[in-house]
């Protein structure tokens, strides 16, 4: 097989074992205040450390890809946040938890900005943005795997809760595979011989930092509390999981639809699109007003279909900066929302132990619009390719064209 398959294949599944391994402690928010003896404020505050750690994995290990290349940072990360997902399921009590969390959370920042750095340097120029959908992908199928492992442990997972955090660490075969499969990348890697500066960035990572943390809160404000708040708009417990398969299937389809429409119109109009999709249908998704609840299952639907446009900003992103500092200022940007949409999280977390859970909803509807049209506000106003120096600041003259 050619080698950006191989990069195709490697990135896509270490992707799907990141994601796996991040939303997996959602679906047992109950089992973790019954056993470390919390709330729900501070079980929150367990997912939002995993982004907080994405953030500064995000900053030393994209820089590091931008020095030894993104084949061995992705097998590091891989295998790093995979063994942590170990250490997590046998974790004591909550202050390795936490920090084991926190760790997990750099290896996975680390694993996104060098996977997706690999898929982008190895694929060819014609099908670039199809094969970012493909990878991107993978993080709907690593949250719909998370729902078919809670369909299989829910009839015991209260008292086996440890074990279905240990299928965390399955992703580990995919680290050998990267390093035994792929060539060196440097090759592949254009680095420019000027020296660049990250502020010749800062209007299009700002917008991109913008836009990646609406997104970011939007979905986490919905999907990482759906499985506890969803038995109060009664859906059955036992449908959680199917609902966040289908959505996952949904969202993952997205990135795929996006990432190939990407090919043939302007990624600022697909952007606009699709947050203007998912915030019509947040409020349905998450319904707080009675009339909408039995449309919950459709809403969510179509909001994660809405959300996959979500892959187009690192897309555009990386369209526009230098490859010699593709991983820095993508890792940047993708974790900086992920960090923010944590944040988010946690204060939701910390409200909705105040007000319950039907206060909470409304909280959560206002929140996603407010973010979603952030997404929307600063789409409008990016610019094509060239018309803005910032873009085009500190590359060279193949990278242009």
């Amino acid at each position: 097989m050619k080698d950006y398959v191989h990069a195709t294949f490697a990135s896509t599944g270490s992707w799907i074992g990141n994601i796996y391994d991040l939303t997996l402690v959602t679906y047992i928010y109950a089992e973790l205040e019954k056993s470390y003896h919390i709330g729900l404020g501070v079980v929150s505050l367990l997912f939002a450390l995993g982004l907080i750690g994405r953030f500064f994995g995000g900053l030393y290990l994209g820089s590091l890809t931008d020095r030894i290349g993104a084949r061995r940072v992705m097998a590091l990360s891989t295998a790093g946040y995979a063994v942590f997902a170990g250490i997590m399921a046998f974790s004591p009590d909550i202050l390795i938890l936490f920090s084991a969390r926190f760790v997990q959370g750099v290896f996975m920042g680390g694993e996104w900005t060098s996977g997706t750095v690999l898929g982008y340097e190895f694929s060819p120029a014609d099908i670039r943005s199809t094969i970012f959908g493909i990878i991107q992908s993978g993080y709907g199928i690593g949250y719909a795997l998370t729902g078919v492992a809670y369909i299989l442990f829910l009839p015991t997972i209260g008292a086996t809760w440890r074990l279905f955090l240990i299928t965390g660490t399955i992703p580990l075969i995919i680290a050998p595979y990267t390093i035994m499969r792929l060539p060196s990348d440097k090759s592949v890697m254009k680095k420019s011989t000027n020296k660049i500066h990250l502020m010749d960035y800062k209007i299009p990572l700002i917008k991109s930092m913008i836009m990646m943390s609406g997104f970011f809160s939007a979905y986490f404000a919905i999907l990482s509390f759906y499985p506890t708040v969803a038995p109060s708009f009664g859906l059955p417990a036992s449908m959680v999981g199917i609902v966040m398969i289908v959505s996952s299937i949904t969202v993952a389809i997205g990135f795929l639809l996006f990432g190939r429409l990407a090919n043939n119109y302007r990624k600022k109009h697909l952007l606009m699109v699709g947050s203007l999709i998912a915030m019509a249908f947040s409020w349905v998704a998450m319904p707080y007003f009675t009339q909408l609840r039995p449309f919950a299952l459709p809403g969510m639907i179509i909001f994660t279909l809405g959300v996959g446009s979500m892959p187009v900003i690192p897309l555009l992103l990386m369209d526009r900066i230098n490859p010699a500092v593709r991983g820095l200022i993508s890792g940047i940007s993708y974790n900086f929302g992920a960090l923010f949409g944590g944040l988010i999280s946690v204060l939701l977390g910390v409200i909705g132990g105040i007000v319950g859970y039907t206060g909470l909803i409304f909280i959560i509807d206002m929140t996603t619009l407010i973010c979603l049209l952030s997404v929307f506000a600063v789409s409008v106003s990016i610019k094509k390719k060239g018309e803005s120096a910032s873009y085009l600041s500190g590359l060279s003259e193949n990278t242009i064209k």
